[in-house]
Order: structure tokens, then C-alpha cells, then sequence
């Protein structure tokens, strides 16, 4: 096997395996451009052939052949059905076919008189191995983008005290998908035309039936992208929690507004609804001021519940009265004492957070201070059914 893959050792197939390498792990990452998705066919289209010939060298003229008509096929939007199938990448351009002059190379080189490089064992398994793994690394798609590549996001927070669930529909129908393309094909072929027609001269642009062709295809692919990104999605959220999802709109989508049937439901943590949120009531609930659909900013941002107030101590000092049976049911409270007005007895008090204790000789009550208003407050003692308490109009004793 050694010296039927000699010939891998080619200094030109080593040249293309480099470039193909290079350009699909680094400069395609890095630039994205025009020249790194030609140098990638190039280079592939000599690679490729080349290495299953000296695999198989008895069938050299069919292998060239195959990939020639593959690579036809996989660049032509007859190759849709099959690319979608199995989740495979690619872009459709006529222009692409220019490439295939390194099929033609790799004939030529295979074709030439044999030579038989010098080369150790362990190298050439390297570059069999090598040759393997660059043809599945260049067939990958990239990774889909994320918020920092532009798409926008919507940030859900649960400032409630329970636990929720957000099921969120945004997705994009058909029709809809339809009609934004036709919107967005429209507006570019117009700002190209235009741009060549004002500044062609300058930079050497003639306009082109091919560019009309690369803008559908570019529309096109940014929806395919699209679809991968669109939500429908469960999201749970603890007390206090809060998460964001990718919404698969641009910055600079001004035209493409959210789905008609974009909902939010909130539920509870037995699936009965408490709220929706349509469009109208989604962009009414997060107010801002003039923001609405076909708005861009860095992100929406969607908040469940009311945050609680922290609560406010001298809110509670007073007179209170109670019309429930307890030992302290009718009191008066400030910051350190607590007068029972049933037998007049003062006692020390103190207070973490919202919780108040009272020391009387004979035992210290707890109380869970639960609401405070002007006239209102309600207390649970003990652990104890909650005591309600209205404001007294007996004048107090204590000072505030």
C-alpha cells in the first residue's frame, strides 16, 4: 500500500492539500470573501481526483469524469432536494465552474511518467490521513451565527415569585419567507444597479446577469440560515431567573418585521397560562417609546412578574390594631419597642429583613412582616394564620 500511495508525495497535490487546509481552517474564518470560496474549489478540485486516482489507478478517466459531472450537479440548483436531505453546505455559483480547469491538471499530472518520490512510511500515511480529513472539513457547513455576528436576541426574566415556563413562537411561514425575499432581492438588485451605474467607471463594474444571480443566492442562503435559527421553544425559568434566545433577525433587517404569528405564553408550573404576549402586547409591555417590530436594537428584553420592593422598616411603626385574637393584637412599634396596648407591657424589639422579634418576659415572638401600606399591616406571628392590622387613630407614645 506504501508504494501504491508514492505518488501522494506530489509536490503539486502536496501544494492544493496545503492551500485547501489553510484556506478552509484559517482564511475562510478570517476574510470570508470571493477569493477564499474560489481557492477552496481550485485547489479541492485537484486535490480530490487526484488522490482517489492513486488510490484506484486503473480507473483515472472515470474518476476525473464523475467529479466533473458531480461537481456540476452539486453547483446547480438542481442539487437543492439532495443538499437540504442530508444537511450538507454549499453555495449555488455559476462562476464556480472555472474551477474545474484543476480536474483537468490533475488528469495531466497523473497521465505524466510515474515517479517515485522518497519519501519514509510514516509520511505518507501522514498525507493519506491528512487528504481524509480535509476532504470532510471543507464538505462542513460553518457554524450557524450567533448573537455577535449580528443576530439580535431576546433576554426573558422572571422577577415573579414562582417558577414559570416560556413557551416562545417566532417562526417564519412560508408565505412570509416568500415575501421578504422577494422584498430583499428587489432592494439589492436596485442599490447594485445603481451603485454600478454611479461608480462603475470608477471601479472597473460592468453589471452583470451573474450578479443578479449572486444576490438571489445570497438572499437565499441568509434564509436557509434563518429557518436554522427561527424559535420554538420551552423555556423554564426559576424565581428571579433569567435567560435570552437568538432571534434570526439582522441588525440592518429594517424591512423584515416578526412573524404574524409571534407569541409568547407564560405559564405556571402546571402548564396553566397566565399571560400572552402577541406583537401588539410584546412591544406595549416592554416600553420603549417609538421601538416596535422593524426596530433594531442590540436586543429585546422581556420582564414576567413585578420585582418585590425591598421592604421599608419605619413603613411599619405606628399604632395597629387587629380585630383577630392574639396576644398581640393590638400593638405600637418603633424601631426598638413594642407596647402591648392590651396590658400596656413594653418589650424590646429588633428586626433583620422582614422579620420582627418581640422579647417578653415570658416567651419572644416571631413575626414575618408580609405587607406594609399607610393604613395596612399584616404579620404572621408564630407561624400563625396571618393578623391583619389597620392603623389606630389613638394617639401614639412612642417616638418615631
Amino acid at each position: 500500500m506504501i508504494k501504491k500511495i508514492n505518488r501522494l508525495a506530489h509536490p503539486v497535490f502536496l501544494v492544493s492539500l496545503f492551500i485547501l487546509l489553510l484556506n478552509d481552517l484559517i482564511l475562510k474564518t478570517t476574510f470570508h470573501n470571493y477569493l477564499t470560496g474560489k481557492l477552496s474549489d481550485f485547489a479541492g478540485l485537484l486535490a480530490f481526483p487526484f488522490f482517489w486516482s492513486v488510490l484506484f489507478p486503473k480507473r483515472i478517466k472515470e474518476i476525473h469524469i464523475a467529479v466533473v459531472l458531480f461537481f456540476c450537479f452539486w453547483k446547480s440548483p438542481f442539487s437543492e432536494t439532495f443538499v437540504n436531505l442530508f444537511g450538507f453546505y454549499r453555495i449555488v455559483d455559476f462562476s464556480d465552474y472555472i474551477a474545474l480547469v484543476s480536474v483537468f491538471i490533475s488528469f495531466l499530472l497523473l497521465k505524466k511518467e510515474f515517479v517515485l518520490y522518497k519519501v519514509q512510511p510514516v509520511f505518507l500515511k501522514f498525507i493519506f490521513l491528512l487528504s481524509c480529513f480535509s476532504f470532510v472539513a471543507t464538505t462542513q457547513p460553518p457554524e450557524p451565527e450567533t448573537y455577535e455576528d449580528g443576530f439580535l436576541y431576546l433576554y426573558l426574566t422572571n422577577e415573579s415569585d414562582k417558577k414559570i415556563i416560556a413557551l416562545v413562537n417566532f417562526k417564519f411561514s412560508e408565505n412570509e419567507i416568500a415575501l421578504f425575499k422577494k422584498q430583499q432581492i428587489k432592494i439589492r438588485l436596485d442599490q447594485y444597479e445603481k451603485f454600478v451605474s454611479e461608480e462603475g467607471k470608477e471601479h472597473g463594474l460592468v453589471y452583470k446577469s451573474s450578479d443578479s444571480l449572486r444576490i438571489v443566492n445570497e438572499v437565499n442562503e441568509e434564509w436557509l440560515l434563518r429557518q436554522k435559527t427561527h424559535v420554538i421553544d420551552s423555556i423554564v425559568l426559576d424565581k428571579g431567573a433569567e435567560k435570552y434566545l437568538v432571534l434570526p433577525l439582522h441588525g440592518n433587517d429594517t424591512l423584515i418585521g416578526f412573524p404574524k404569528n409571534f407569541k409568547i405564553s407564560i405559564l405556571d408550573a402546571n402548564r396553566k397560562v397566565l399571560k400572552s404576549y402577541d406583537k401588539k402586547a410584546f412591544f406595549n409591555t416592554i416600553g420603549n417609546k417609538g421601538l416596535n417590530e422593524f426596530s433594531r436594537r442590540d436586543m429585546f428584553k422581556l420582564t414576567f412578574g413585578k420585582k418585590k420592593e425591598p421592604l421599608k422598616i419605619s413603613d411599619c411603626y405606628g399604632k395597629w390594631e387587629s380585630r383577630e385574637k392574639n396576644d398581640l393584637n393590638k400593638i405600637e412599634i418603633n424601631s426598638q419597642f413594642c407596647i402591648n396596648d392590651s396590658n400596656d407591657e413594653v418589650y424590646d424589639c429588633n428586626y433583620k429583613n422582614d422579620t420582627i422579634l418581640v422579647h417578653s418576659p415570658n416567651k419572644i415572638y416571631l413575626g414575618i412582616i408580609k405587607k406594609v401600606t399607610n393604613d395596612l399591616l399584616i404579620i404572621s406571628w408564630d407561624s400563625k394564620p396571618d393578623l391583619i392590622y389597620v392603623k389606630s387613630k389613638k394617639p401614639t407614645v412612642l417616638a418615631r
